[in-house]
């Protein structure tokens, strides 16, 4: 995958000028990381597949919504079992996705945006088994059945299903794959093969790269010795699926984890031999425990990834009250190492979208809320908008997954083009049928409609954006309250800046929010900064403590506000709802 660093040219310039040299370590510790699925992004050409010219022709997207860096998904030359995450050739470009002259054409308009960039490096293809045959994990059987057929050296299960072994003939060895039968796992404990992935590293550093996402990192390194991993339930006996076995073998060891530490460091020293001006970042994707995640933080003396993927609300699937929300938090904030920077991910391309999980009213929710928390902001493609997963028919399907049983779940679903307008195709392609199909609500969830309404998630995505610049969000505090059994809120306070608070109805009915009796110094008026869709607030509106009402005002089922204490330059317009309890009406308005 590919990860691509924006900065603003001004800020750029001005300490080149200022400084001469100086090494930006801070980038990616507030930005905002928007996941590109290329294939579905933009297709330039009319194929029906997106495209890098599609992705060079929507740069300004970014630049109006202030985004500062894009994720893309795998464009190396593959065979496509796997939508790109099978690699033949990391130095090469999938001509599906076009030549090295249009990604060279992309850098140069990035850097005529004052753009960097980032890589991954993705699962090997068996296609290199033919030219690369040393660099797989190759294992003799383990003996042979009363047909002759040779026998797995172990009961290790890919993710796929079935055995994590094939058997080549013509070596008469086993090889090891954990994913698809045409991604053989690496042996990452060969010094060449390192040797040559830090050539690729090279690569693409020298041409502009800020830094890689290392995929399924749990995965990396197996045990040595091959042994059976032990069943979950002791008194099975047969293996249905991979979640039958106790991958202690295959998953986690500690030697991935010592491999990445290598890179790590080939990284930091390309960054300071070459006097960047910007730090190269690692960081890592592995669903796996709390603990085993943290450890990709590694600690002051030995360096592992700059951040792994937090993927706790990606785990959202339950509506939750104050108290469960909070905890999806504070998971990551208590058990993160002293200093490290948090991240959150609440969309990806292997997992339904937010609204399609809950409903459209948590998508403002979740996204308010990862947009300002402390730390990285990653955001899928469409997430901007509010794209949801549709119905793709099985004779429309892509995902491999689909060829593994009738339960498998296909993710094409979250792999929709994204919605630009409401011309054929959403404005994606020219070509009459898309590579997978376009929602049916493109016409009216869309990006050039909603930069037109003044209440949409496209401009509360852009005000959200605009706000994590200020001195609070990049480096204030974070402290959160359980208002009421479904109201939760959060601040960032930093020094004598403005403090902001984001407050959250999770629940289904309409909420009295008590904020003062819960949060200290509050001033007594409070204006909003960005509502949710469905809030009733616009930015602008104010909140304040009536003498009346000292502490209440409402907010509706499902909806999200963020308020800011800074003070106000125009007269108060109060909008808000505020609740009178001895009163028999719900609510009245001010």
């Amino acid at each position: 995958m590919f990860i691509v660093h924006f900065k603003l040219l001004t800020i750029f310039l001005l300490i080149i000028a200022s400084n001469g040299f100086s090494l930006d370590t801070d980038w990616w510790k507030h930005t905002i990381l928007y996941e590109i699925y290329v294939q579905s992004f933009k297709d330039s050409n009319g194929d029906g597949m997106g495209d890098i010219k599609g992705i060079t022709n929507k740069l300004d997207h970014f630049v109006d919504l202030g985004i500062e860096t894009l994720h893309l998904s795998p464009f190396f030359l593959s065979p496509m079992m796997d939508s790109g995450y099978d690699v033949s050739s990391y130095t090469e470009i999938n001509p599906l996705f076009g030549t090295m002259e249009d990604f060279n054409e992309l850098i140069n308009e990035m850097k005529r945006r004052a753009v960097t960039n980032i890589l991954g490096l993705e699962n090997p293809s068996k296609e290199l088994i033919r030219t690369r045959i040393s660099t797989y994990v190759w294992v003799d059987p383990k003996g042979y059945d009363s047909k002759g057929q040779p026998i797995p050296p172990n009961n290790w299960v890919n993710l796929f299903e079935g055995s994590a072994w094939e058997w080549n003939e013509k070596r008469g060895q086993f090889y090891l794959h954990q994913f698809a039968i045409k991604q053989p796992d690496f042996n990452l404990r060969d010094a060449e093969l390192k040797k040559e992935i830090k050539k690729i590293m090279k690569f693409w550093l020298d041409r502009g790269m800020a830094g890689f996402r290392l995929d399924a990192t749990m995965h990396y390194i197996e045990d040595r010795y091959f042994r059976d991993e032990p069943f979950v339930d002791p008194s099975k006996t047969q293996i249905t699926t991979w979640d039958d076995l106790k991958h202690i073998y295959t998953t986690d060891l500690w030697e991935s984890y010592e491999f990445i530490h290598e890179l790590r460091d080939f990284t930091d020293q390309y960054t300071m031999g070459k006097r960047q001006q910007f730090e190269r970042i690692l960081v890592a994707e592995a669903y796996t425990t709390v603990n085993h995640t943290m450890a990709y933080y590694g600690t002051d003396n030995y360096r592992i990834t700059h951040f792994p993927f937090n993927f706790e609300f990606v785990d959202l699937h339950n509506f939750v009250n104050a108290t469960l929300y909070d905890d999806f938090i504070l998971e990551w904030l208590k058990n993160m190492p002293k200093d490290a920077t948090p991240n959150w991910v609440a969309e990806n391309h292997d997992n339904k979208r937010i609204g399609s999980r809950l409903c459209e009213e948590y998508m403002d929710i979740v996204t308010i809320t990862i947009m300002t928390l402390p730390g990285t902001a990653c955001v899928y493609y469409g997430q901007e908008i509010g794209m949801t997963n549709s119905y793709v028919r099985p004779d429309q399907r892509k995902d491999p997954n689909n060829d593994a049983t009738p339960s498998a779940q296909s993710r094409d679903g979250e792999r929709l083009p994204i919605q630009w307008d409401d011309t054929m195709n959403s404005g994606f392609t020219s070509k009459y049928i898309p590579w997978l199909p376009v929602h049916p609500n493109y016409w009216k969830v869309n990006v050039e409609k909603q930069k037109s309404q003044e209440v949409s998630r496209y401009n509360i995505f852009k005000a959200l954006s605009q706000i994590r610049k200020r001195k609070t969000m990049k480096n204030g505090d974070f402290k959160s309250y359980i208002v009421s059994e479904w109201v939760y809120a959060f601040t960032r306070s930093y020094r004598r800046y403005e403090t902001y608070i984001t407050v959250l109805n999770l629940g289904s009915e309409i909420e009295p929010v008590n904020l003062h009796d819960v949060i200290s110094n509050l001033p007594s008026t409070l204006q909003v900064v960005v509502a949710s869709v469905n809030a009733g607030f616009v930015k602008g509106d104010q909140i304040r403590s009536v003498p009346k009402f000292p502490r209440m005002f409402s907010m509706r089922p499902l909806s999200a506000i963020v308020l800011t204490t800074r003070a106000q330059t125009k007269p108060p317009v109060f909008r808000t709802e505020l609740i009178d309890p001895r009163m028999n009406k719900n609510s009245i308005e001010i």
